[in-house]
């Protein structure tokens, strides 16, 4: 005689519970994992694209290198760039282009100097068309890049706008104009990671994820 098994009902429905279950741990981690990577390269497709606006007002007769950094605001360097940039809108000191949830480190400490302007006093910001934000402001921290001038312009970069989690070096990445133009905060930190980890703030992790390659921390 040819016996012939299946699986009855409530081993069926218990299978599909355990893989229901197994799905529930799983696939949030996979999600955070691929909207970190979305957000690495998102920061990176930025800073590429600002560097190459930067060396845009030398077609004019105003290269960066030869701005008077002591009488520069967010607004003066913003309206330097303006001419070259691709934006739907822009807020001067005022709020509705970057996020108004608080912005914090990847030690889920408050980042200071962040508001609902942007990054730094008198900020400036406008959003590209992608949906990136970025914020210009002077600063006198030099966020562990070198650079003649003491207080320099410093470019905030959302990656994902106004969505979760308004991480420093998740999704909110800082550039600082330096000698050598855009370099990314932490470019000059002696072991390549700085505070970019787990328990740090993450200032530094822009330069980490363009070093890496990746976000692996």
């Amino acid at each position: 005689m040819n016996i012939k098994r299946a699986f009855t009902l409530a081993e069926l429905l218990v299978s599909l519970a355990v893989v229901g279950i197994i799905a529930a741990l799983v696939l949030p981690s996979l999600n955070s994992s691929v909207d970190k990577s979305a957000n690495a390269d998102a920061m990176k497709k930025a800073y590429y694209y600002l560097g190459e606006v930067l060396e845009m007002p030398k077609s004019m007769g105003d290269p960066y290198t030869k701005w008077d950094y002591s009488t520069l605001t967010g607004e003066t360097v913003y309206n330097k760039l303006k001419p070259f940039l691709s934006i739907t809108k822009e807020c001067l000191g005022t709020t509705g282009c970057w996020t108004t949830e608080s912005v914090v480190g990847l030690n889920n400490a408050t980042a200071e100097g962040f508001s609902s302007s942007g990054y730094g006093e008198s900020a400036v910001s406008f959003r590209m068309a992608d949906g990136i934000a970025i914020s210009i402001a002077m600063s006198a921290n030099d966020l562990n890049v070198d650079r003649k001038n003491q207080t320099t312009p410093v470019f905030a970069i959302d990656a994902n706008g106004d969505d979760a989690p308004n991480q420093l070096g998740d999704d909110i990445f800082l550039f600082v104009l330096g000698d050598n133009g855009l370099l990314p905060a932490g470019n000059d930190v002696s072991d390549g990671i700085g505070n970019c980890k787990e328990d740090g703030l993450g200032t530094d992790c822009a330069a980490r994820i363009l070093r890496e390659g990746s976000r692996k921390y």
